[in-house]
């Protein structure tokens, strides 16, 4: 547990307030990284002071800290596990500086928007804090987004330009291009009205499904800062995964990768955020999972997705002779006279290995591993691209991997795999934003 603090009154939201603010993370990030490499290091209290600056910090830079708290190999492990109070927040702001954005939002007191309002939030993250509150006689829990936030997206995203490779988690990537594909990522998750539209949205898409809860959004309370949805109850992921036995997390494993695999090539959008903070398991035995957050959903054209299965149909089907023209499609080999096509073919292999065992476990010890085969001690680490469209096909393939290695989920994924990659491709576009309710 994270030792107490008060509340925080605001972000920083200066240049130079976080431009120091940068400055202090670079600097215990390269502590951390030295300490991988055999430097010694108090990994706790690193841990602690990632956390307290990127909490401090929010937006974009909470949402890296909240990435690497669960992916497994980017920090050392005592690092890691002190930076996912991130994951529920740790220092949310005083209802003095969010009651002014209700009432500024929809232009009436708070007593009249709402029967009843709970002024202590149940949970901070990178861009707001959630309370729980009653309207239409329906507990709902109300997102409302930190004053300021957006503005610092600008700073932020220069920083990330400076910082390196912090958030490729493994491979070589376009840093420019890999931060505005997150900047333009966290400026729609800014965007509380398209949020609720995208929730609204796969509400529908995942009505009929008995495993994933998505929660209902209301529109009459819905506006640019603030976002309200049907309050859902639970067990957060680390109390289930602890507690739940082996079938149950199985059970929960395989929503959670049904609900990733189905949404891109059946649906053609991804779901960009699978972290353990965004999760609730309302039972036990791990039948219902209430997948929360839509901030970060991306909406794929019908050729991206297509690439994807004929790129994933080539390692599945063990067709190393297609291998060279499913890769080029994508746009990931800047020489493919220079690439190492067997070292590739080799990735690919490992990368599928949950999807070419009969039964797999996830383990952490396959996503640690992850990293190196396809990092420094890859032969096409410098010669590898990351084009903006597959940023976030990165950040789903580990961290999903990464929840169900802390599930130890087991099972089928070969056939779960094969069967969300033969549906049929049914293209859905971003919604049109909710329209702010007039009162």
């Amino acid at each position: 547990m994270g030792r107490k603090r008060d509340k925080l009154t605001s972000i920083t939201t200066s240049w130079a307030g976080r431009t120091l603010a940068s400055g202090k993370v670079a600097l215990s990030l390269g502590k951390g990284l030295a300490a991988k490499a055999g430097a010694p290091l108090n990994e706790a209290k690193l841990g602690e002071q990632l956390t307290d600056q990127l909490d401090g910090m929010k937006g974009l830079a909470m949402k890296v800290g909240q990435m690497v708290s669960y992916l497994d190999g980017t920090l050392p492990p005592g690092a890691q596990q002190a930076l996912r109070r991130l994951q529920q927040g740790a220092d949310p702001l005083h209802f003095d500086a969010i009651r002014p954005v209700l009432e500024g939002t929809f232009g009436v007191p708070l007593e009249d928007l709402f029967e009843d309002f709970d002024p202590e939030p149940i949970a901070a993250a990178s861009i707001g804090q959630v309370h729980v509150a009653r309207f239409q006689g329906t507990k709902v829990a109300v997102k409302v987004q930190y004053p300021g936030v957006r503005e610092t997206l600008a700073h932020d995203v220069t920083t990330f330009r400076r910082a390196g490779r912090l958030a490729t988690f493994g491979t070589s990537v376009d840093i420019v291009e890999m931060a505005e594909e997150l900047a333009d990522r966290l400026d729609e998750e800014c965007d509380y009205p398209r949020e609720g539209a995208v929730q609204q949205l796969l509400h529908t898409l995942w009505a009929d499904d008995p495993g994933i809860i998505v929660p209902e959004v209301f529109p009459q309370r819905t506006a640019p800062m603030v976002l309200t949805q049907a309050f859902q109850d639970g067990r957060g992921f680390y109390d289930f995964a602890e507690h739940a036995d082996q079938e149950a997390r199985n059970r929960a494993g395989a929503h959670l990768f049904r609900f990733a695999f189905r949404n891109v090539f059946h649906h053609g959008l991804l779901h960009g955020d699978p972290h353990p903070g965004n999760l609730l398991f309302p039972d036990d035995a791990g039948r219902r999972v209430v997948q929360l957050d839509y901030g970060c959903v991306r909406f794929f054209e019908p050729d991206f997705v297509h690439t994807w299965k004929t790129l994933a149909h080539c390692t599945l089907d063990q067709r190393r002779d297609r291998l060279v023209e499913a890769t080029m499609s994508t746009g990931f080999v800047l020489d493919p006279d220079s690439y190492d096509w067997d070292a590739h073919w080799d990735v690919m292999n490992y990368l599928y290995e949950p999807f070419l065992t009969p039964n797999f476990r996830y383990t952490r010890a396959y996503v640690e591993r992850s990293f190196e085969v396809i990092g420094l001690q890859s032969p096409n680490w410098r010669r590898t691209a990351m084009p903006g469209p597959w940023l976030l096909t990165n950040r789903l393939q580990w961290g999903l991997n990464s929840l169900l290695a802390l599930l130890g989920a087991e099972g089928d994924f070969a056939t779960l795999y094969r069967s969300c990659l033969e549906l049929p491709l049914v293209p859905t576009s971003a919604p049109e934003p909710l329209p702010t309710p007039e009162l």
